[in-house]
């Protein structure tokens, strides 16, 4: 019973962030911005930190859908890496794949930079998402962000430029969505964010 509240709790979750509406911003942050700015994500290269998958995804949330006791689609992969020495590997398989970062602090004023690079060998690939949810310290949501990758077979980078955000914003998590796809693989690394930019209050 508490196995099967817990799936339809992420059902639930990966339903709302493949349907939620999101905001597309006019702010346009580059690399130059980034200058000396901690990386606000853990384990943004995905270093191994187990063998075992569930335990080797430190500092992320994996939501699989359908959630069933099949073989994972996920992997850290030794052999391919944008940057490190490893990366993520999303195998074809006929789930989707829903990953969200640890939170990481957020404010009002600040505006962020996110990126992520994506490769593939897939002869069809879909096209991942990137996301930026931010929300309240409830946990309400007070915004989203997000942008759909065009991918091939060399490293691709992604991002995401973020400001204006609503009051009350305290945390924000970064998300990667993949469809179900049929043939080859999506690698994902290097996942990242800056806060680039204070704005002025009043």
């Amino acid at each position: 019973m508490k196995n099967r509240v817990l799936g339809l709790v992420l059902l639930a979750l990966l339903s709302f962030f493949i349907n939620a509406c999101s905001v597309v911003t006019t702010l346009s942050f580059t690399e130059r911005d980034i200058k000396d700015s901690p990386n606000l994500v853990e384990n943004y290269s995905f270093s191994p930190y187990s063998t075992i998958g569930e335990e080797a995804l430190k500092g992320w949330m994996v939501i699989l859908n359908p959630h069933d006791n099949s073989e994972s689609p996920i992997t850290i992969d030794p052999d391919t890496a944008c940057e490190g020495k490893t990366s993520l590997r999303i195998d074809a398989s006929d789930k989707s794949v829903l990953i969200l970062s640890e939170p990481f602090n957020v404010r009002r004023y600040g505006g962020y930079y996110l990126r992520c690079y994506f490769k593939t060998n897939s002869p069809n690939p879909p096209r991942p998402q990137l996301r930026f949810i931010v929300f309240k310290e409830n946990g309400k949501i007070v915004n989203r962000f997000k942008t759909k990758a065009k991918i091939n077979n060399d490293w691709q980078r992604t991002t995401i430029s973020a400001g204006f955000i609503k009051p009350g914003a305290r945390f924000g998590r970064l998300g990667i969505y993949i469809p179900p796809f049929k043939e080859g693989s999506i690698w994902i690394d290097d996942t990242s964010c800056f806060e680039v930019h204070g704005f002025k209050i009043d």
